[in-house]
């Protein structure tokens, strides 16, 4: 049977009542005789500022423009709407049980996640009771669950699947202000297995040193010969870091054992290898002559190859030719010189 919207409420912290308020509006407009998943999406899609929409619009096609996809989005929402058989009006239509079973979901994902809320109480017959409030983030997640709301996402060209690892992962904000002073990113290659498992695997916490202990963590992992991945909204300002460093000898930060070492950026012509389509293939030719000369006639502990942000590498618009092309021709340089490059 429906759930009454007063006690679907009890399950919910404010924030999370107040769409689900605004899904009984929705129903109630349009006579339907219960409140579902729809009604919710259909909610927090009208609000200017919502989690989901701001969910949609980082996991959108980018072939399309965003005011198109969304709508897409909300044409297919209303027609699935219209679709609902309407009835007699009630004034707070019941919670279906399918957004019921997505509020139980809801409840039992937090549970999985206890830090990350606080059991409240309630009282029903004058006997307490622990009900887990359900958060709105967490709410988003099990709606998206359902078949229908799946499928009519679908529609428009979202991937469900997308949406949810978005509403999962907040933007950064303000990503482009991190300077040195804030928290260095984390290095895959370079964290031990007792690291990965400890949250606050110590990295420096502010200043000058958390440059100084990025530079050490890149050389050691160089130095055991490993290719680096830098991941975090301070990686770019990392690999700068180290650049600076290798090429004023190091100021003591570096070991020895790469005293001398040289870097070499070639993320600008990948950039303009592919944007250009592949077509000046004499170009990335003359680099890549260029590079290999440079490795002959290399004397020191090697050179450091960057290829910059690997996003230019994936971009679904690139011709695979070019893109196989490119991959042949570096893939051939570390195996002609694998003893010099890092």
């Amino acid at each position: 049977m429906p759930t009454p919207v007063n006690l679907a409420r009890q399950f919910l912290t404010d924030e999370a009542a107040r769409v689900l308020d605004d899904a009984v509006a929705v129903a109630r407009r349009r006579s339907h005789a219960q409140t579902t998943s729809l009604h919710a999406v259909s909610a927090l899609l009208a609000l200017p500022s919502s989690i989901l929409r701001d969910a949609c619009a980082r996991s959108r096609n980018s072939a399309c423009s965003s005011r198109l996809q969304f709508g897409a989005l909300e044409l297919c929402v209303g027609v699935s709407l219209d679709r609902l058989p309407s009835s007699k009006t009630v004034d707070e239509p019941p919670i279906s049980n399918s957004l019921m079973a997505a509020i139980k979901r809801s409840q039992a994902n937090q549970r999985r996640h206890s830090d990350n809320f606080q059991l409240q109480q309630i009282h029903c017959n004058q006997q307490p009771a622990s009900v887990l409030k359900v958060e709105l983030k967490h709410f988003i997640l099990s709606i998206m669950d359902d078949p229908i709301v799946s499928r009519v996402f679908g529609e428009a060209g979202f991937r469900s699947c997308d949406i949810k690892l978005a509403v999962i992962h907040p933007p950064v904000t303000h990503a482009s202000n991190f300077s040195r002073t804030r928290c260095p990113p984390v290095f895959l290659c370079n964290l031990t297995g007792s690291e990965l498992g400890r949250p606050d695997s110590s990295f420096p916490s502010s200043g000058r040193e958390d440059g100084e202990e990025n530079c050490r963590r890149i050389a050691e992992a160089l130095v055991k010969g490993k290719n680096l991945l830098l991941l975090g909204a301070c990686a770019s300002d990392a690999l700068n870091r180290f650049i600076e460093c290798v090429n004023t000898d190091g100021g003591g930060i570096l070991p020895t054992e790469i005293a001398g070492l040289s870097v070499i950026s070639v993320e600008k012509e990948i950039i303009e290898f592919l944007s250009e389509g592949g077509n000046n293939r004499e170009k990335m030719d003359f680099k890549v002559e260029e590079l290999r000369h440079k490795l002959e006639q290399c004397s020191g502990p090697g050179i450091v190859l960057s290829f910059g942000e690997l996003k230019a590498l994936v971009d679904e618009k690139l011709s695979s030719g070019a893109l196989s092309y490119l991959v042949s021709k570096l893939t051939g340089l570390f195996e002609g010189f694998k003893d010099k490059l890092r």
